[in-house]
């Protein structure tokens, strides 16, 4: 333990003096956990899910990343073996509440081997699968799908209308300023806003600064009605931007709570294959795929066109599968009482396994994390666990 301690603070003592002579810009962990946001935004989590940082010190340095999909007691050790200052995972380690933590219990031996050895770590969870370009456009993408959509919108998720009264000269400017800072996204386009003509009317009393008009005059300018969606991460931030590019001391603006989701977030996507396929044919393709043994519920000679998927355990969306004009479900954790549901109503089921539909996502997710971390400027290493945490054997049983 000491002499693990005294590693670290060699190590960190290396990269303060790096840092203060401009050598690197090592980063910490409070700037992945931001880094992390920009891909998987908090606001998506679903309910009371536990993500974000669960183990570690947000002030950490760290110059090298394992992510994974679960932490075990084998991924601490490849984190160890790799020195690794942080791992991000997928699912949570600390999932549920926590009376205690004891070295001697399966999870709070995880937290003790973390501390131990310094590692932090961050979950993204249910943010993860609810994600544009999360876990289940990466199930989608690996089966082929085309015209990929969401299957549940995360319909719990608010967005926030802008509106500000700009100056018709200005207005090009800050439709220019609220869209760079994130403002007026809708799906694959940014800058999307709407304007309405009016006129504006103020009265500029003693101590006054107006940028026009006169003091002690009602005075009318011609402005515009500027309005513009914006996700709840990003408004502080588009807000902060409106009040200093606005050419008014006083910024008259208002914001209101719309209930229409964010476009492309949820769980579940939904989809078409090129051409129709048997679902004989569509389970030997994706089998290989997947590197799964399936377990399928239909006729095996359906034509399979229009296909959803879930990553992870997605039993409860076969409703919405089947809303949706879905030939087949693929997802995981079925329950058998599920897929009387599913045969009932006519829906094919491919039950692919948890971990076997969210894995894809692992490679997907290190390659995003490492671009964030370049285009910050920062000097991190993200390494892709080799660690199978899957707990089932892989080995088929048969008779002889």
């Amino acid at each position: 333990m000491e002499g693990q301690s005294s590693a670290t603070y060699r190590r960190s003592v290396v990269f303060m003096l790096l840092l203060i002579h401009g050598v690197i810009r090592v980063a910490v962990v409070s700037q992945l956990i931001e880094v992390v946001e920009k891909i998987a935004p908090s606001y998506l989590r679903y309910e009371k899910d536990r993500i974000g940082l669960q183990v570690g010190n947000p002030n950490n340095l760290v110059d090298r990343i394992l992510v994974t999909l679960e932490v075990t007691g084998e991924v601490i050790q490849e984190a160890r073996d790799k020195k690794v200052q942080l791992i991000i995972t997928h699912h949570p380690l600390i999932f549920q509440s926590l009376d205690r933590v004891l070295a001697s219990d399966h999870i709070g031996g995880l937290v003790t081997s973390l501390i131990k050895y310094d590692v932090s770590l961050i979950a993204a969870h249910t943010n993860l699968d609810r994600a544009r370009e999360g876990v289940s456009d990466a199930l989608a993408h690996a089966l082929g799908l085309e015209d990929i959509k969401v299957l549940y919108p995360a319909s719990d998720v608010h967005m926030f209308k802008l509106v500000v009264f700009v100056p018709k000269e200005d207005v090009q400017a800050m439709i220019s300023a609220l869209g760079n800072a994130g403002g007026g996204i809708i799906g694959n386009y940014s800058h999307c806003s709407f304007r309405s003509e009016g006129i504006g009317t103020f009265y500029p009393m003693v101590g006054a600064r107006p940028h026009l008009g006169k003091i002690g005059e009602l005075n009318q300018v011609d402005e515009y009605r500027l309005e513009m969606l914006v996700t709840p991460d990003r408004l502080d931030g588009v807000i902060q931007t409106m009040l200093e590019v606005h050419p008014y001391e006083e910024v008259a603006y208002d914001v209101y709570e719309v209930m229409n989701p964010p476009a492309g977030v949820g769980f579940g996507r939904v989809g078409n294959l090129v051409e129709p396929l048997t679902l004989h044919s569509c389970v030997a393709l994706w089998s290989e795929k997947l590197g799964s043994n399936l377990r399928v519920l239909g006729n095996w000679d359906a034509k399979i066109k229009r296909v959803a998927v879930c990553g992870g355990s997605g039993g409860d969306l076969i409703r919405a599968a089947k809303s949706a004009k879905a030939d087949v479900f693929v997802t995981g954790d079925v329950k058998y009482h599920t897929a009387h549901d599913a045969k009932a109503m006519g829906l094919a089921l491919i039950d692919a396994g948890h971990a076997e539909t969210e894995k894809l996502i692992i490679p997907e997710f290190a390659a995003k994390i490492q671009n964030q971390i370049s285009s910050l400027g920062l000097e991190a290493e993200v390494l892709i666990s080799e660690i199978d945490t899957n707990p089932w054997n892989k080995e088929q049983y048969g008779r002889a």
